[in-house]
């Protein structure tokens, strides 16, 4: 639930209202009586993640070449010390 603040008090006590607001809280603020603006964190692209799809590196590309599983040849086995 979020706290409340009336329009004048939150005026003198902004600084205060932003830092309670960036470790999460959410703060109404009331005008006449009547909730006119709630201050909620900003959430930062970095911070959200973009969703994971099996199969798929993190550019979402996917390629295998067709000879990958082929036998390596005499010369690529002595490349890699076989």
């Amino acid at each position: 639930m979020a706290s409340s603040v009336g329009l004048h008090d939150a005026q003198e006590m902004l600084p205060e209202l932003v830092e309670r607001v960036t470790r999460g809280e959410e703060i109404v603020i009331e005008r006449e009586g009547r909730a006119a603006v709630k201050l909620v964190p900003v959430l930062v692209p970095e911070q959200v993640s973009p969703p994971r799809v099996f199969g798929q590196n993190l550019l979402g590309i996917t390629y295998i070449a067709p000879d990958f599983d082929d036998p390596m040849s005499e010369e690529e086995l002595k490349e890699w010390g076989y």
